[in-house]
């Protein structure tokens, strides 16, 4: 397929302000000033070198405060006690996924609850949508179970919990996502969700630390009680809470949430030993130790693929694998899922870039009869990150789903659209979808989400409607003036600075993603050559700066801001880059990542 060329907005360079309070406290614990001015352009309050440095796992906060969790641990108790069986009802992304790998594993791993007594259950996202559905509840009360446990979703569940607590199940909700204005759903018998405004807990961690936190509380229960004698430390489970906190995009920024940074931190290090048959397998693939950046780019894309296109149960399988076969074959699955996904997601975004660039609002609301919903919130990413504005794609409910059984007939009402939405920073999504019911109530069927990204479902006839309405709350949050990508740089490093030891120091302050981005640099260097690599969507590149000489790759030149593919050897150009830390066959060399061309100086 022949694609349109699309010119994105050329983004604006700017430098991170650095804050004095900050980065003269780092100074004062001893902290490299070059590292300490980077910290001090990330952070807005003062927190502890060595603490950033090596977070202990000691100093996780105790999930106490968190109203519920005491009555939703003894009734877990009480259901292990009676042998009851169990029902885990998770979300369908790896945060989803991981929770339920979470509860499995305490369960059976470590509490001793046989596996004939658990039950996994989720929904078809495409065609079942998000939450705790109807179809999730009709696969409940056909199971027999008498307890339901949610991970990462049921907080906007009210008339579905209401059902299962009629038919005798009593349900408990352990989530992330913020709550309803009218609060936790009154027919849960007990909701455990740190969003809550009155929780006194960190509200940023994911679904799957929810979960954790609960099973953590579950443990000390048991021996407290006597039922069980002996339970090793969940800590062997911070493997799974990692990778479900960097997927999620959840905070990582040290003052904001020390929490997440603990949790990943350690459960990084646990990937990394590879006692797990998946970590065995998806070690087996990648250069070098496996950071955040491994995690968002090449393992969580494949097991939310799984979730985006069909049915989740390759990526859990492939998370509790109990043989290498297993597990090298769940994740051919999940490599193949990601492939169709990827092919699926490039034709939609080019697409929408198309669309978009002739919309002149602050925000873009698009709406494609025959998308696939499984792909539109990576799409709706791309097209925040390239037009600096909140985005939002529609299709029909259901499209794309692989068990789709085609659009609804006329008399069965009115087409009803599914959207995921994606922000920008500054602009809080959730509240932008409050404000929009709050001025036309019935409007949306149903929304969710969080600060970042959210999903909401109405009739297809409503989205102009509805777009006009988001354009009002976008104002309302961003202001008037025309929006444009953002581009932040930490500043222009001298040569001697750009060296495989500075990569390993900040290695060191991994975890980088949400809230705390990995360093950009920009700085002016003459291009000595430049290849095309692969099929041209790439380049190589020989760049200097002060008399040396960097090896630097561009990946997907062409889709670049700032004209990447006009290169010309012997030019003099501001260039904005990552440090990267190329590994090939056991050797490493300094690799600078180009993200765009900038235009003189920032």
């Amino acid at each position: 397929m022949v694609f349109q060329p699309v010119l994105l907005p050329v983004p604006r360079i700017r430098v991170r302000p650095r804050n004095e309070t900050v980065y003269q406290a780092l100074l004062n614990e001893e902290a490299a000033p070059w590292l300490a001015d980077l910290l001090a352009r990330r952070l807005e309050q003062p927190v502890s070198w060595q603490g950033i440095l090596r977070p202990a796992l000691g100093a996780l906060p105790d999930p106490a405060t968190i109203l519920g969790l005491d009555r939703a641990v003894a009734r877990i108790v009480r259901a292990i006690a009676a042998g009851e069986k169990v029902i885990f009802a998770c979300d369908h992304d790896l945060d989803g996924t991981a929770s339920a790998a979470v509860l499995w594993r305490a369960f059976n791993g470590y509490f001793a609850v046989p596996e004939e007594r658990l039950q996994v259950v989720t929904s078809h996202r495409l065609t079942e949508g998000y939450g705790l559905t109807q179809p999730v509840v009709e696969r409940i009360l056909g199971s027999g179970a008498t307890l339901v446990i949610t991970a990462d979703k049921g907080s906007a569940d009210e008339e579905r919990i209401g059902r299962l607590k009629a038919a005798g199940l009593d349900v408990i909700v352990t989530d992330h996502h913020l709550l309803p204005e009218e609060g936790p759903p009154p027919s849960a018998f007990a909701v455990v969700n740190p969003s809550g405004a009155d929780s006194g807990y960190d509200p940023h961690v994911c679904g799957a630390a929810v979960a954790f936190l609960v099973m953590a509380k579950v443990r000390a229960q048991l021996l407290e009680s006597g039922l069980r004698p002996e339970i090793p430390s969940l800590k062997g489970l911070l493997d799974y809470v990692a990778v479900a906190t960097v997927a999620d995009c959840v905070a990582l920024r040290p003052d904001r949430s020390a929490a997440n940074r603990i949790l990943v931190r350690h459960g990084l290090a646990l990937l990394n030993e590879k006692k797990r048959l998946a970590w065995q397998v998806f070690c087996a693939e990648q250069e070098g130790p496996v950071t955040a950046e491994t995690v968002a780019f090449r393992l969580a894309p494949c097991i939310s693929a799984s979730g985006r296109l069909d049915w989740p149960d390759a990526g859990f399988r492939f998370l509790i694998a109990a043989d290498v076969g297993e597990a090298v074959r769940q994740w051919r699955i999940l490599q193949a899922e990601n492939e169709e996904r990827r092919r699926i997601e490039k034709e939609l975004r080019q697409r929408a870039l198309v669309q978009a660039s002739a919309m002149t609002g602050q925000s873009l609301v698009l709406y494609f009869e025959d998308g696939h919903c499984g792909v539109h919130g990576i799409t709706a990413s791309r097209l925040a990150e390239a037009f600096g504005k909140p985005a939002a794609l529609f299709a029909p409910k259901g499209t794309g789903g692989v068990t789709a059984e085609g659009p609804p007939h006329p008399d069965d009402g009115p087409v009803l659209a599914s959207g995921s939405f994606r922000g920008v920073p500054g602009f809080h999504v959730r509240d932008a979808l409050q404000a929009v019911s709050d001025r036309r109530p019935g409007l949306l069927r149903g929304f969710g989400g969080h600060e970042g990204a959210a999903g909401a479902t109405l009739a297809a006839a409503d989205i102009p409607c509805f777009a006009e309405l988001f354009e009002v709350a976008v104002r309302a949050q961003l202001g008037e003036e025309p929006r444009r990508p953002d581009l932040w740089v930490d500043g222009d490093w001298p040569a001697e600075r750009l060296t495989l030891a500075t990569v390993d120091c900040l290695d060191a302050l991994d975890p980088w993603g949400k809230d705390f981005p990995a360093p950009v640099l920009y700085g002016r260097f003459t291009v000595r050559s430049s290849r095309e690599l692969g099929n041209g969507a790439h380049r190589r590149l020989l760049l200097e700066k002060e008399g040396v000489c960097f090896e630097a790759v561009w990946f997907n030149v062409a889709d670049g801001a700032g004209g990447g593919s006009g290169i010309k050897v012997g030019e003099t150009k501001t260039f904005v880059y990552r440090l990267g830390d190329n590994r090939f066959r056991g050797k490493r060399s300094l690799q600078l990542r180009i993200l765009a061309l900038g235009d003189g100086e920032a």
